[in-house]
């Protein structure tokens, strides 16, 4: 009995040492599997990083900030790049000292040696980056230095994240045939042991052998990728305690799983939106692509126009010889005529171009507001008149002033009366009045014409925009309105516009300026 006894403890311990190793072996094998994983998963966020700094320089390149927004969104995007090297860096090093396999520590040199040519790539490019976004042609030099880029870094990268997706699955199949081979071994030790199996599981074996079967059936479950099982501890010997490391790995390998499915689905909504904000952005540029289009072809015929009937009237009055004073004069008003609006379109292509470089510097000072709108009003008396129209002004007090430029808030009152003239029937009239409403002076151009429609109302101060009227000559370029708001916004100011379309007392348009009232203790006597 007590031979048998024993044999029973001797094979018993052969058993829990051989469950123990397996134990062990499977764990060291997760560790790998969920290493190659996390390894994975920095190498994708890198990926990402490496995706976000390209659209940030292009960006930059092609928007050419002059306060140098874009540079920092830049220099943002390629700290983020390099912390994320320095995460995938830390993680490769800790499993790099964790494993005591040689051949695997060797690979996971070389994978060191691969990250910092991946990272000496990428600090390459950022300088080069950096350079060519002074140079003159910022756009192409950034879109050329990511193509020499993406031709050398894609492959390694590529290749970085095979090799962990190698390594991931190597650890499977390392999982699986331990399992197979502890089962070959289970069965070998059963048949061999047969003899005195009967007893030793009569007198102390059944207890061992349930709890073996659990632990069996727990490995195949996590074998098979189901990280929520858990054995049933109940004893204190050296198999229990391997099944509570048994518990132990299974819940570190479920929390592992859930951060990995947790950081995929929070990737995959960044991508989303990154994806919805680049779309949105081409749609924008189509947009701005197709009003510029436009925009010039609408010169073209703006310019064209006055031109052909200023050639032909020359023409016309210079054939057969010297024509009739009077027919010489009808065709000279013509050409004036004609020349006169050529010429306000130049103007207004030339207001429009310097206020997008910047150019235009306000002289600003106290200017009075009732003798700003006389001399509006004596400039555009002419243009009213030649279309039927009557043009109103009003002032509340003699002495209201605003701090402003005088030249141009002057054509920017004439720009919008020129509106209200070309909108506005005959026999109409047009009122501009100035009032003081609290810390603010109100300036309003009121017309009874045509209106806007509700739905084009947010659209008026946008450069090029025409509306539905864009098809009639004469309705402009779409910049009068846009050039206004740059004026008032550049003092300071806001800008609003309100319109009706229907029949009624209140059909017609009306632009309201809202300029700062000077302090009380400047009055235009002090300032003259």
């Amino acid at each position: 009995m007590a031979l048998l006894l024993a044999v029973a403890v001797l094979i018993t311990a052969a058993s829990v040492a051989l469950l123990v190793g397996t134990l062990g072996a499977a764990n060291d094998q997760v560790e790998r599997l969920v290493g190659a994983q996390k390894r994975l998963e920095l190498l994708s966020a890198l990926s990402g990083r490496i995706g976000d700094y390209a659209l940030v320089s292009l960006q930059a390149a092609q928007e050419a900030a002059p306060d140098g927004t874009m540079h920092a969104g830049r220099l943002n995007a390629a700290a983020r790049a390099r912390d994320a090297f320095q995460r995938f860096e830390a993680v490769l090093g800790a499993d790099v000292a964790r494993i005591s396999d040689e051949e695997q520590g060797t690979l996971m040199a070389a994978r060191s040696r691969t990250l910092a040519r991946l990272r000496a790539q990428f600090e390459v490019l950022d300088r080069q980056v950096a350079t060519a976004l002074d140079a003159p042609d910022p756009g192409s030099a950034v879109r050329v230095a990511l193509d020499v880029f993406a031709a050398g870094f894609g492959a390694p990268l590529g290749q970085a994240m095979e090799e962990e997706r190698t390594a991931g699955q190597a650890a499977q199949q390392a999982v699986r045939e331990l399992r197979r081979r502890t089962i070959t071994w289970g069965l070998t030790g059963a048949l061999l042991a047969f003899g005195l199996a009967v007893l030793i599981y009569q007198l102390l074996g059944r207890s061992l052998v349930r709890r073996v079967a659990e632990v069996a059936t727990g490995a195949a479950a996590i074998a098979k990728g189901r990280s929520d099982v858990r054995l049933t501890v109940t004893g204190h010997d050296e198999l229990s305690l391997a099944m509570a490391r048994f518990n132990r790995m299974a819940a570190h390998l479920a929390r592992r799983e859930a951060r990995l499915v947790a950081d995929q689905k929070r990737l995959q909504e960044i991508v989303d939106a990154r994806t919805a904000e680049l779309r949105a952005a081409n749609t924008r540029l189509e947009n701005v692509d197709l009003a510029r289009r436009r925009f010039f072809t609408d010169v073209s015929h703006e310019l064209r126009t006055p031109l052909t009937v200023i050639l032909g009237e020359a023409e016309v009055t210079l054939r057969g010889g010297t024509p009739p004073a009077e027919d010489l004069r009808a065709a000279l008003l013509v050409i004036q005529a004609r020349a006169r609006r050529l010429h306000r379109r130049v103007e207004d292509l030339l207001r429009i171009a310097r206020s997008e470089t910047g150019q235009i510097e306000l002289e600003r000072a106290l200017v009075p507001v009732c003798d700003l709108l006389d001399e509006m009003k004596e400039g555009m008396l002419p243009l009213a008149r030649a279309a039927g129209l009557t043009l109103e002004t009003s002032c509340e007090r003699h002495d209201l002033g605003v701090d402003a430029d005088r030249e141009w808030l002057r054509q920017t009152l004439e720009g919008l009366v020129a509106n209200a003239v070309r909108h506005s029937p005959p026999g109409e009239s047009i009122r501009v009045s100035a009032r003081q409403q609290g810390p603010e002076v109100v300036l309003e151009v009121r017309d009874h014409g045509s209106g806007i429609p509700r739905d084009e109302l947010p659209h008026v101060f946008e450069r090029f925009w025409r509306g539905t009227a864009g098809a009639r000559e004469g309705t402009g370029f779409g910049i009068g309105l846009a050039l206004a708001k740059w004026i008032v916004d550049r003092h300071g100011g806001t800008i609003a516009i309100e319109s009706a379309t229907e029949d009624g007392p209140r059909r017609g348009t009306c632009v309201t300026i809202r300029l700062a009232a000077p302090m009380p203790d400047i009055t235009l006597e002090a300032a003259q």
